[in-house]
């Protein structure tokens, strides 16, 4: 079966040793090689390389990560998770992909209902 890639193309680039804070809105792809710190909203497909980080929500088309993430991700088509990658939040996905070697702690949902926060002590 051929892969739809009418979403991959990458269009945007934050590149190892960046820090970017603040809410991104992008059309297209975003790789991020580097930090970001806040909202990441994606129409297309996210990619966070091994040495990637993000502090914050994230709302994609298609996410790929290999790096880390704290916060919910919200994948309306697909996430895959690569080994090595760190998850510290909630999922919602309608198809998911965990490779071995992947670190994944908070809920997870399938259902595309939205999922309530663990409450903190």
């Amino acid at each position: 079966m051929a892969r739809d890639d009418s979403y991959s193309a990458i269009n945007s680039t934050i590149g190892g040793g960046s820090t970017i804070n603040g809410t991104l809105n992008i059309k297209g792809g975003l790789r991020v090689d580097g930090f970001v710190e806040g909202e990441v909203n994606v129409a297309g497909t996210l990619t966070v390389g091994n040495e990637g980080r993000i502090k914050g929500n994230v709302s994609v088309t298609h996410a790929i990560i290999g790096g880390t993430v704290n916060g919910t991700i919200k994948a309306e088509k697909q996430l895959e998770l690569q080994n090595g990658s760190r998850i510290e939040g909630d999922i919602i996905t309608k198809s998911l992909t965990i490779e071995e070697g992947v670190f994944f702690e908070g809920h997870c949902s399938m259902s595309g209902a939205e999922v309530k926060p663990k409450q903190k002590p």
